[in-house]
């Protein structure tokens, strides 16, 4: 019980801290850098799809080909990956890209960080995954692409 608790405290302490930073960078956009809001939310539901895509393929290529070589990942588990060792792991299982809910996105320069809800049909390792929880996902754009820098999962799993 101390371990969930302690997992739980972690990951609460990363969305702040990932919130915080996404709100002190929203802050010192400069005038006229920030895209329109309307686009900003297309190009990154866009990307969120893109991710949940590469993901539902199960094809390792597809998934390193989204991410960031600094990504990491971190779920409600406490289980973690980073892009050398995610696209390799055991992922999810996907029955279809989810349809996302509640997306708060705020940019600046080329970087975007995505808080959302998605409702979801998932199973990782044979054990259901929570169908409707929260996540946040931070993007780069590189080379006109938006490659995911990190990725909160704080939808719990049935053991």
């Amino acid at each position: 019980m101390a371990d969930v608790i302690k997992r739980a405290c972690f990951v609460l302490f990363a969305v702040m801290v990932y919130g915080a930073a996404g709100a002190w960078l929203s802050s010192v956009v400069p005038a006229g850098a920030e895209a329109e809001p309307a686009d900003l939310q297309i190009e990154t539901r866009d990307a969120i799809d893109a991710f949940f895509a590469a993901v539902l393929s199960g094809e390792p290529d597809k998934v390193a080909a989204v991410l960031a070589p600094e990504f990491q990942i971190q779920r409600a588990d406490g289980s973690h990956y980073d892009a050398k060792d995610y696209p390799d792991s055991i992922l999810p299982i996907i029955a279809e890209v989810p349809v996302i809910q509640d997306l708060v996105v705020s940019a600046t320069g080329d970087s975007v960080v995505a808080t959302y809800v998605v409702n979801v049909n998932e199973t990782l390792d044979g054990s259901v995954v929570e169908a409707n929880a929260p996540r946040m996902t931070v993007f780069r754009k590189e080379g006109g692409t938006w490659l995911v820098v990190a990725h909160a999962n704080f939808a719990g799993i049935e053991r």
